[in-house]
């Protein structure tokens, strides 16, 4: 921990809102009663928990494993309250955010009432599902200037984006406790992804700054001052540093030398807040989320106002305690998307060579705001005899999940296309490969063994989407072959249709992604897609173009691939 020093204890005051000693570390700190009190948890826009915080697991008594998936009614409240939770939850699925008071025995065997707060999650691409925050009620904590605390905390978190939610943070602070507020987040949290760790003291700490809001007409002013994204480093015995180490609200009266002359420099040529430089009334808030210190947040008041009250910091602190579990969702959200982003990237092909007697085009599109990531695939793979394999196929799920399963069944596909198996016994192959990925998870795939050399095409499908075969005259065909079981559901078995393939046709393979979507079914989306291929099949890559303009569209559009193939024509005689 870091040391405080005499002259500092005088300056600043630690307002004490529990009873623990002063000298916790963070980690411990977070885990008194009016830190681990604020529980989080997700649920369906049916009800079914979808995540379960530990928090959650320690005021409920319940592990994930009993409640993940089950109704929360039933889970959580001894199946009552059914009314009561349907309309909240409905409510928060259609946007408008809500606060219940509910009796709930929690793990210590207490029967007490709990305010739960619904609100409305919603990520990049536009998915919701229903975030719930619930904190046992502590009367004396609930209003300190006629409003509950909850009515402020519902505007904070709808989405996940960190800098958003910081936005929100000081929005709801100026609009509750003070003039103006700075969200501060450890720049080692946003550059490395790591917490730091407190074994050790450290001679200052380094932040970004996210935010700064303030209450009246000068928001300008302070934003070319202070602007965001500014990294500032804070000595560890300064005030916020020992906010964040102690884990703390601290009231303050004056700032530390450092900050007084970052202020003199700034404001010297902004006469419009040059008042700030006799401030004399702080409070500074760290941002806790999971046991971990984040940040910190610092609110101010203007010369004449009353300082910060006990009272007061602990309505700052709680509303804190739930700002930072949402940015911390929100970093652990973009992290999996940016693991899962490399991952695939690392998985799918760079590029396609195109073997001799074919000609081939191909796209993978990302989710409408390349914020969820999928486990589509695609392949070319030449084989001996001047035989080619093609592959399209999509593990299903999202996430890094998704994309592993994804890069380890393609790979089998690899290895199984060259040891020349035919197509049907390939799939049954690779459908016990898929029930023993330790990451199980279903997925589909159509498999084409095309021999350039006879003209024919031997094709196959687990639970895919159907191939289409069109023809340079404007007619296509979807091909019927027998849809067989997705992978990974077992003791599947799987049929192969073997055509002639023209010179002048095109094999088009596809994920559903391309052609199902929210407003779209399967069957309207194959339809359109085979309306677009007159006129363009002349040229794949316009092709390509045209389908994806039009069928992969909307910020919830799913990850999509779409694959082309067609045979050179034969030379003369």
């Amino acid at each position: 921990m870091l040391p405080l020093h005499g002259a500092d204890r005088e300056a600043c005051a630690i307002v004490e809102h529990r009873p623990e000693a002063d000298d916790r570390r963070p980690e411990t700190a977070a885990m008194a009663p009016g830190l681990t009190a604020l529980a989080t948890l997700a649920v369906t826009t049916t009800g079914s928990v979808l995540h379960w915080s530990p928090a959650a697991a320690g005021l409920f008594g319940r592990a994930d494993a009993e409640v993940h998936g089950r109704d929360l009614c039933e889970a959580v409240l001894g199946g009552e309250h059914r009314a009561v939770v349907a309309s909240a939850v409905t409510g928060a699925a259609t946007g408008a955010a809500s606060v219940t008071v509910l009796p709930v025995r929690l793990g210590d065997g207490h029967t007490v009432p709990v305010e739960f707060r619904w609100e409305p999650l919603t990520d990049a691409a536009g998915g919701v599902t229903v975030g719930v925050s619930a904190l046992p009620r502590h009367d004396e904590e609930s209003v300190t200037d006629g409003r509950p605390a909850d009515q402020t905390i519902l505007g904070i978190g709808a989405t996940l984006d960190l800098r958003q939610t910081a936005r929100e943070l000081a929005d709801a602070l100026i609009s509750r406790l003070c003039y103006g507020a700075g969200v501060y987040v450890l720049e080692r949290l946003l550059v490395d992804d790591q917490m730091p760790s407190y074994e050790e003291a450290e001679s200052r700490v380094v932040v970004r700054r996210m935010a700064l809001v303030v209450s009246d007409g000068t928001q300008g002013e302070w934003a070319s001052a202070f602007p965001a994204d500014e990294v500032i480093a804070y000595a560890a015995d300064t005030t916020v540093a020992r906010s964040m180490t102690t884990g703390r609200p601290i009231v303050f009266t004056s700032l530390d030398s450092q900050t007084l002359g970052r202020f003199k420099d700034r404001l010297a040529v902004r006469p419009r807040i040059n008042e700030a430089l006799s401030y004399h009334s702080f409070l500074t808030v760290p941002l806790i989320a999971r046991g971990h210190v984040m940040g910190f947040t610092v609110l101010a008041r203007r010369p004449g106002e009353p300082p910060f009250t006990r009272a007061e910091a602990t309505l700052a602190h709680r509303i804190a305690e739930h700002a930072a579990v949402c940015m911390d969702n929100g970093r652990l959200y973009d992290r999996e998307r940016r693991t899962s982003k490399t991952l695939q990237r690392s998985l799918l092909p760079v590029a396609l060579k195109t073997p001799p007697g074919t000609r081939i085009a191909h796209r993978y599109l990302p989710a409408g705001q390349t914020s969820r990531i999928g486990g589509d695939w695609y392949d070319v793979i030449p084989l001996p005899g001047g035989k080619v394999a093609l592959v399209v196929g999509d593990a299903m799920g999202h996430g890094t999940a998704a994309a592993l399963v994804m890069g380890q069944l393609r790979t089998a596909v690899r290895i199984l296309a060259r040891l020349g198996l035919p197509p049907a016994d390939l799939l049954r192959h690779l459908d016990e490969i898929a029930q023993e990925l330790t990451t199980a998870q279903f997925a589909t795939c159509v498999y084409a063994l095309c021999d350039p050399g006879a003209r024919t095409l031997t094709i196959a499908r687990a639970g895919h989407v159907p191939p289409i075969l069109a023809t340079a005259d404007g007619a296509s065909v979807l091909l019927d072959l027998p849809p067989g079981l997705p992978l990974g559901v077992g003791e599947a078995s799987y049929e192969a249709m073997e055509i002639h393939f023209p010179d002048d046709a095109t094999l088009v393979l596809c994920t559903d992604g391309l052609v199902e979507s929210r407003d779209r079914d399967m069957d309207t989306g194959l339809a359109e897609l085979r309306s677009l291929l007159p006129g363009t099949l002349p040229d794949l890559e316009a092709t390509c173009e045209a389908v994806v303009e039009h069928l992969h569209t909307g910020a919830g559009a799913d990850d999509a691939t779409l694959l082309l193939a067609r045979l050179t024509p034969r030379p003369p005689g």
